[in-house]
């Protein structure tokens, strides 16, 4: 008994580490810039490509959603997404890649418009409609943000953000290459507050996939062992739990 009992404080320590390191995120302990929450959307992986489906921003939060994944064999990605529902029509992404040294991530990739076919036209190179394009003399539009660009072996993360959040801790700058993710955000657009932009809601969805031709092969991040000992460790609580009526 004394033994299924260890075994059970060691489980528990074991969940709350678990609990611990899937939300090490949440609540950003940031350098520089300005509070902001960061969430997991849900993302569905299927042949090696993740999609996520209508994902909201903004409605009063200063918020980034985060999406997790792993690159396993160098080559060029294609990371983008594409509006279900936005006012602005704009959104941004930063894409961070963990230190090998450390806790902290730095931004190799960004986006806040995705590139156009050379022949112009309602959809970017990524086949997604340009918000509010009419043709390409008058009315451009917004291409949704999209990057097609190479991806060295590791462990990444894409954040979406409504266009304005600088993940470098200064307002105003949009190529931040190399900022570190402790630096943190400002909530600015051209030096003015983000107050009422915050206030609009935005829906997305994003497309994490290895792009035409490429040999890049990008893969989920493992969920950590700790997690799969947990459910071990609760199913066992379940077995104690019922072998006891029938011992007393």
């Amino acid at each position: 008994m004394e033994m299924k009992k260890s075994m059970l404080i060691t489980a528990v320590a074991v969940i709350g580490l678990s609990i611990n390191t899937a939300y090490a995120h949440g609540e950003h302990e940031f350098n520089g810039g300005e509070p902001y929450t960061l969430f997991h959307p849900e993302i569905t992986w299927v042949d090696g490509t993740a999609t996520a489906n209508n994902v909201q921003l903004g409605g009063g939060e200063r918020s980034a959603a985060a999406y997790s994944f792993n690159v396993t064999e160098a080559g060029n990605l294609d990371v983008y997404s594409a509006y279900t529902d936005a006012q602005w029509g704009v959104t941004s992404i930063w894409v961070f890649q963990k230190d090998t040294v450390g806790n902290d991530w730095t931004l190799t990739n960004l986006n806040t418009d995705g590139a156009r076919k050379p022949g112009g036209g309602a959809l970017n190179i990524f086949d997604v409609p340009i918000v509010g394009w009419q043709d390409d003399v008058f009315t451009t539009g917004v291409s949704p943000a999209g990057l097609r660009d190479h991806f060295e072996v590791g462990e990444y993360m894409a954040l979406v953000t409504i266009l304005g959040a600088h993940p470098d801790g200064h307002p105003g700058v949009f190529d931040a290459i190399g900022a570190k993710f402790s630096d943190g955000f400002n909530w600015t657009v051209g030096g003015f507050a983000l107050i009422d932009l915050v206030q609009e809601v935005a829906f997305h969805n994003l497309t994490i996939t290895a792009s035409a031709g490429s040999s890049a092969v990008v893969q989920p991040v493992p969920v950590p062992a700790a997690i799969w000992f947990m459910g071990s460790a609760l199913a066992g609580l379940g077995v104690l739990r019922r072998k006891k009526p029938t011992a007393l």
